[in-house]
């Protein structure tokens, strides 16, 4: 069964999806920064470099919030034509840049977790900044049954505000 996806995908999934990045890279630097905090309190009871990391935590800190409670855009300028193809096994994905093409081939079995929001799925095979972004509304060969039966158990409905 062939499954395909194609199209630009819109405006309002291409914030959700700079948002969804956003805020995973702010968590993670959040958990760096509880690092952070616990080496500040072992130096406080040590009595080393105790102000020098309180101001890195600090500062750590504040990028990760940052980048967690970040305002969306208000627009992303450049176009994101795209083409996902599912065959077999297999997912081709394909960006159309202006110029230029870029290109993923990935195994079914990479994708380690699928979320499904109101208007798209991501396929995550490494982590959601590498996530393939498949809109629902651009669905043009198979349906959303077949497509959530090749991810069965790795499906996960997610709320992007």
């Amino acid at each position: 069964m062939t499954i395909e996806f194609y199209g630009e995908i819109s405006e309002y999934t291409k914030r959700r999806t700079d948002r969804l990045k956003k805020r995973y890279f702010g968590q993670w630097i959040l958990a760096l920064a509880a690092v952070l905090l616990i080496a500040t309190v072992v130096a406080s009871i040590v009595q080393q470099a105790f102000i020098a990391l309180l101001v890195c935590t600090v500062a750590v800190a504040a990028v990760g919030a940052g980048l967690y409670f970040a305002p969306m855009k208000k627009a992303i300028p450049q176009p994101w034509r795209v083409r996902v193809l599912i065959d077999g096994d297999t997912i081709y994905w394909t960006q159309y840049l202006p110029g230029q093409e870029k290109q993923k081939k990935k195994h079914i079995s990479d994708i380690k977790r699928v979320y499904r929001t109101k208007y798209c799925y991501y396929l995550v095979y490494n982590d959601i900044a590498n996530a393939i972004v498949c809109e629902r509304c651009l669905l043009k060969r198979g349906t959303f049954d077949a497509f959530e039966m090749l991810f069965e158990g790795k499906i996960r409905s997610k709320t992007i505000e």
